[in-house]
């Protein structure tokens, strides 16, 4: 079991560093190795002490130079060295600058500010993905003082990794069109907002896995104390040849399975794709039915075939169109005239799928979908773009088409579709083995190998997986956060609060589970020191749990953040739950503002795509609830109270017909919470609950 000579934790031995050494110093001979994180194009933090580190042989002699000074060490009996460089001085800020170590030059080297940037896929989101908003920003905007490396995301149980895994891992590399298709989005928009706000050289590491659980990046002497229950179920996977004998089992089943899918589906066997092949005996459902492919009232597992006629305009055809799909649950293989033109292997990135020159004919054309589907109610995404565009200048320019989603020249494709079922299917067998949501398993391969790095702060965007356990999560959180400062120091952290997603319900009762986990969310950034909550619950999509609205995201971090780091006089909230009074039959409700010049605002009455379709606000303050002694909650009518001036503090009264003494209050409680509150800076208030969510 390889691990890491942890420096920070474990401090230092007598002999092993020397910083400033002259060069007298013993002569270099045999290479070095260095961890990944130390390369070409990185950012080592400024107004700190830069640490380099690496293995040799026992014994050898290490020699770092950098902006003119030289910095020594020798390697331990374990091979292992390090070097401190202190990055203090001001005109160290900037780049780019050459690095020596022994006989390695590192180039494009920066000194700015570095970020941590962890958690799950709306972290991890890359900017491919933003197109449909963002397109003509990633294709111009190029900046070579910004960089970013993508470590891989790997679990494992062996214990904490020496180095980060570099399957799937992209090395450090600078901000231009030709290099952010992979960048995670939030990191993309952060780096340039603090790279304004301060001017300096910035650093991302990005360090996130989609669907990952919180428990994934807890170190075990957190979980140990907090949720041994999680360790133990990881023990038996650490028995020699266990995993290498499941993961043989599973390749092998996977074999059979695919090729049992492949081979006995009659719509591959019969052609159900060509254009020709007679449909006329398909049964025809609305494509958002959601009993499509039902069977003896059990949804359908397996393939389910869609094939829809469409017209195409003569004077269209011979030229290149961009063929859209909204997103399909699970995964996908499309057909236009018998031609694949594309496929996606699971339900969440939107399909957009291009047409060659020679796809599309004069008059009758069809589509055709082989839809893998797991079983889900939801086939077809509501709400999502169904149609063929063809760009208005007759050209596409390479992967930007993928940004379209409107052209004077289109074709719906929402409606009615010809099913038919193919092939019937169990889910796949397989025997366990390591994933996202195991013990540890994210801290080992990907955190561990990076704690002697030194950062500016952490940006953490995690807990759509754990919205189901809200208490244990506020329990891992803190302790998580508390754990990994032990190494990157006390560094501010930002918390990424849950976007607003799926249903709004109209039960003031409901107890959801994304509201929960944003109160722990919001809870932990309270109970932690230097740190901050964002919230981002008006910022999602209903009907995608990966909302495309980074940018403001991003935004809103980069003002926690700046706020943590103590500019002063900075707008960077919306309006904080304070305190509650209860008197009488009414609640009032104290919240803090930002700045002593804003005040409390309710959003004009808008439009709001929702589960329940496109409903439009009163433009009346709502959301708010509240509850008596019985623990009833109900919708309370509320009034803001006219400020005092200068003050940072403005009040809302609240009251109910049915509820005559009020003991609790919640605000924005839902999964796809109604916010009405602002402040006069924009920023919506915090969802929030006066009632503990810790039972």
């Amino acid at each position: 079991m390889k691990r890491i000579f942890h420096f920070i934790l474990s401090g230092l031995t007598a002999g092993i560093i020397f910083s400033g050494l002259s060069t007298s110093f013993l002569n270099a001979s045999a290479a070095v190795r260095l961890p990944h994180v130390i390369d070409n194009g990185m950012v080592l933090q400024r107004n700190d002490t830069a640490q380099i580190w690496g293995w040799a042989e026992p014994g050898e002699a290490v020699r770092v130079s950098f902006l003119g000074k030289t910095y020594a060490a020798t390697a331990d009996a374990d091979g292992r060295w390090m070097v401190r460089i202190p990055t203090v001085r001001k005109k160290m800020v900037g780049g780019p600058y050459v690095m020596k170590i022994n006989e390695l030059t590192l180039q494009d080297i920066y000194v700015g500010d570095v970020w941590l940037c962890s958690g799950q896929s709306n972290m991890d989101l890359h900017c491919g993905r933003l197109v449909d908003l963002y397109q003509d920003e990633l294709n111009s905007y190029s900046n070579p003082a910004i960089h970013l490396i993508q470590t891989a995301r790997n679990p494992t149980v062996e214990g904490p990794q020496e180095d980060i895994d570099t399957r799937g891992y992209y090395a450090w590399e600078s901000l231009k069109p030709e290099n952010v298709e992979h960048w995670s989005g939030i990191g993309y928009f952060y780096a340039k907002a603090m790279f304004e706000a301060t001017g300096v050289p910035q650093g991302i590491i990005s360090a996130s896995m989609g669907g990952s659980d919180i428990v994934a990046w807890c170190s075990e002497s957190v979980l140990s104390e907090k949720a041994p229950k999680y360790i133990s179920d990881v023990r038996h996977l650490q028995t020699p040849g266990y995993l290498e004998r499941n993961a043989a089992i599973n390749r092998a089943v996977g074999q059979v399975y695919n090729k049992l899918y492949e081979e006995q589906d009659p719509g591959l066997q019969q052609g159900w794709m060509n254009p020709d092949y007679d449909d006329s005996d398909w049964e025809t459902v609305d494509q958002y039915d959601s009993r499509i492919g039902d069977e003896n009232g059990r949804t359908w597992k397996g393939s389910l075939w869609f094939r829809k006629e469409f017209q195409v305009p003569a004077e269209l055809c011979g030229r290149e169109a961009l063929l859209r799909l909204g997103c399909l649950i699970d995964a996908d293989v499309c057909y236009v005239n018998g031609r694949k033109v594309g496929e996606t292997g699971y339900q969440y990135p939107p399909r957009k799928y291009v047409l060659g020159s020679q796809v599309l004919k004069p008059g009758r054309n069809v589509l055709c979908i082989r839809l893998k589907t797991n079983g889900s109610r939801e086939k077809f995404v509501k709400d999502k773009l169904y149609k063929i565009i063809f760009p208005d200048n007759q050209e596409l320019k390479g992967k930007a088409l993928l940004g379209l989603t409107q052209g004077k020249n289109e074709i719906n494709l929402e409606g009615q579709y010809k099913l038919r079922r193919g092939i019937l299917m169990p889910g796949q067998p397989g025997v366990e083995g390591v994933n996202n949501a195991r013990a540890s398993a994210l801290y080992n391969n990907v955190i561990y190998p990076l704690l002697n790095v030194r950062v500016a702060g952490i940006l953490w965007y995690q807990g759509e997986t754990n919205a189901g356990r809200p208490e244990e999560y506020l329990q891992l959180l803190p302790a998580m956060i508390t754990d990994w400062r032990k190494s990157f120091g006390e560094k501010p952290v930002v918390i990424c609060g849950l976007a607003n997603y799926m249903e709004r319900h109209a039960d003031a009762n409901y107890y959801g589970g994304w509201a929960r986990l944003r109160e722990a969310q919001r809870l932990s950034a309270q109970r932690l020191p230097n740190a901050a909550f964002a919230n981002l619950a008006d910022l999602g999509e209903w009907n995608d749990i990966h909302p495309l609205n980074k940018k403001e995201a991003a935004r809103r971090i980069a003002l926690q953040m700046r706020r943590l780091r103590g500019e002063k006089n900075l707008s960077s909230d919306g309006p904080v739950f304070e305190s509650v009074q209860y008197e009488g039959n009414r609640a009032i409700v104290t919240f803090r503002l930002s700045a002593a010049n804003e005040q409390l605002q309710v959003a004009p009455a808008r439009e709001q795509h929702t589960s329940q379709g496109v409903v439009r606000t009163s433009g009346n303050l709502e959301g708010f609830k509240l509850a008596g002694r019985d623990g009833r909650y109900h919708w309370a009518k509320a009034e803001i109270q006219a400020p005092e001036p200068g003050s940072l503090l403005q009040q809302v009264v609240l009251t109910s017909d049915a509820v005559a003494q009020p003991v609790n209050v919640r605000y924005g409680w839902d999964d796809d919470p109604i916010l009405t509150l602002f402040s006069s800076n924009g920023l919506p208030a915090v969802p929030f609950t006066t009632e503990k969510i810790e039972k």
